[in-house]
């Protein structure tokens, strides 16, 4: 066996790193971590057998390029084959780490066997080429269990497929391939629901660490990778009869999971699941089932098992008069939200979100749905009072972020936010800060920046968080000219203190936010009268105050 040593100072990396590769099947084990370049020096000096370094490049105490120099200053000590972890704004320490050893590089957005596995095998070769290693590599049967992974991927795709029970021989087909891994006897669907994944770790790594434990509780089982947030396990259990130790076994392995989990990647977990049956054609509802039952976690919280006897046998589609309320409710909230009056709404708010609760139990698309139709209240509102979602009221997709919650108490927790946020935005702020006064001089700030960039009406009214129609007419009352003339009398007013500096018509175009110099001597005489050379002509013969019409 190859002896690899991971040097990371996140703990999160080097638990991760574990799970990731099945490291016996490519002859390597994990003999020993550090948590910064100092310490992983410190044990290198100790011990001499390590073959393969896998080192962060930014460190505390010593960074990974530091630890790899000090390492070629030591001639007594082994050298071990590094591989780089780095993140993508690293890439200049990359290439020092190339020249101090280092055979390859990993990403750590990209910390998944599919992308570890080929630079662990690169170092393997080089290390047998080096005669460090007698053991052959078995190259192609890792390559072999890749496959079948992707063909089972592809089968278990398909199975999800709402129809396919309709498509009598493409399902006796699929249900077949997945007979032929797992067999028909105490056949389980589990689905698992994952809150606050962290972007570092792919579903990838999910995956892995689910099917280690899968492996020792000696369950044949097919995991597939939903989404980021999403993963079934398909298993069966034929060495076990008895009701009792089937859910011992399945609660005790699944617990393990959930914990694993939890440390590794630092997740809420939630799992859904299925009842156990024989024979071949039953997957499709155990999967569903455990689906199902995975959803009650955006009713009941995360950090929960939701076995077959928590399904409620009474789910009734939510009525349409149920509707009508919820909907009516929502639009008087929105009503009392315009009203100077806080608690009012508040009480409202509470009354919509008790009856939610209570009556659209267990569905989570319908909550879902009934809440995008209190947002649309909320945005028509807003529209009313010139507003625009990401303008005066965060936030800029509402519809979209919607979507990212996982728990009911989440979603109303956020919405009860926006709620706050537009009531004191359309009462407390706009006596102050909002008021037409004020978006105006806002505006005019703005401008004030950036009328020598590229610049239009729909930029400022995005920016001050109004309408352009809006703003167009409180800007021709309140500064007496339009948009436009007031950014063109700006850039004229710049042109002319450029003018008294000496440059070139060209450049000051270019400075002033004209790209065409033509075009801009055509607004420089609309606005003084006289073209830009004229101008620059007469500065010591004519005062400035004859020319400027500002």
């Amino acid at each position: 066996m190859y002896k690899v040593m991971i040097v990371d100072d996140e703990p999160l990396v080097r638990l991760a790193m574990h799970q990731i590769i099945s490291w016996k099947d490519i002859h390597m084990e994990i003999v020993a971590e550090a948590g910064d370049g100092a310490e992983a020096l410190a044990v290198l000096q100790q011990r001499n057998d390590i073959d393969i370094l896998l080192v962060d490049i930014q460190m505390p105490k010593m960074s990974g390029i530091e630890l790899l120099e000090a390492i070629q200053t030591m001639d007594a000590m082994k050298k071990p084959v590094p591989i780089v972890l780095s993140a993508y704004s690293e890439y200049s320490y990359v290439r020092e780490a190339f020249l101090l050893g280092a055979v390859d590089y990993i990403v750590k957005v990209n910390m998944d066997e599919e992308h570890i596995l080929p630079v662990l095998l690169k170092v393997e070769r080089q290390l047998n080429r080096q005669g460090t290693n007698g053991l052959s590599n078995d190259i192609q049967a890792i390559h072999q269990r890749q496959e079948i992974q992707e063909d089972l991927d592809k089968v278990i795709e398909e199975l999800l497929s709402p129809d396919i029970q309709s498509k009598d021989r493409d399902y006796s087909r699929l249900v077949c391939e997945v007979g032929k891994w797992l067999g028909e006897i105490n056949q389980v669907a589990v689905a698992v629901s994952i809150s606050g994944s962290k972007e570092m770790i792919s579903k990838k790594v999910i995956k892995q660490t689910i099917k280690a434990e899968m492996d020792s509780a000696s369950m044949k089982h097919i995991v597939y990778g939903v989404d980021a947030n999403t993963c079934l396990i398909l298993f069966t259990m034929p060495q076990l009869r008895s009701e009792t130790a089937l859910r011992e076994l399945i609660h005790s392995t699944l617990s393990l999971i959930q914990t694993r989990l939890q440390q590794y990647m630092n997740v809420r977990v939630s799992m859904g699941i299925s009842d156990s049956m024989d024979g071949k054609k039953h997957w499709f509802r155990l999967i569903n089932q455990a689906r199902s039952l995975v959803s009650l976690c955006f009713f009941e919280g995360y950090d929960k098992f939701f076995y077959p006897e928590n399904e409620i046998k009474s789910m009734m589609e939510t009525s349409e008069d149920l509707r009508v309320t919820l909907k009516a409710g929502g639009k008087e909230i929105v009503r009392l939200l315009e009203l100077e009056n806080e608690p009012r709404w508040e009480l409202e708010f509470e009354r919509y979100t008790r009856l939610l609760k209570d009556k659209v139990r267990y569905d989570a698309d319908e909550a879902r749905l009934l809440l995008s139709d209190f947002l649309w209240e909320l945005g028509t509102m807003l529209h009313s009072q010139q507003v625009q979602w990401g303008g005066g009221v965060d936030p800029s997709h509402p519809f979209e972020q919607l979507k990212s919650f996982h728990t009911l108490e989440d979603t109303l927790a956020w919405i009860k936010q926006i709620c706050l946020d537009i009531y004191r935005y359309i009462h407390e702020l706009s006596k102050k800060e909002n008021a037409p006064y004020r978006i105006v001089e806002k505006a005019k700030e703005f401008i004030d920046q950036h009328y020598c960039e590229e610049l239009s009406l729909g930029i400022v009214s995005k920016w001050v968080g109004v309408s352009e129609n809006y703003l167009s007419k409180l800007f021709l009352k309140q500064v007496g000219a339009s948009f436009i003339h007031y950014v063109t009398s700006l850039r004229i007013e710049e042109s002319k203190r450029l003018l008294k500096k000496g440059y070139k018509i060209v450049e000051i175009s270019e400075k002033v936010g004209y790209m065409n110099a033509e075009h801009f001597s055509r607004m420089f005489k609309k606005v003084t009268g006289v073209s830009p050379k004229a101008y620059k002509e007469n500065l010591g013969l004519v005062g400035a105050s004859k020319i400027d019409l500002g």
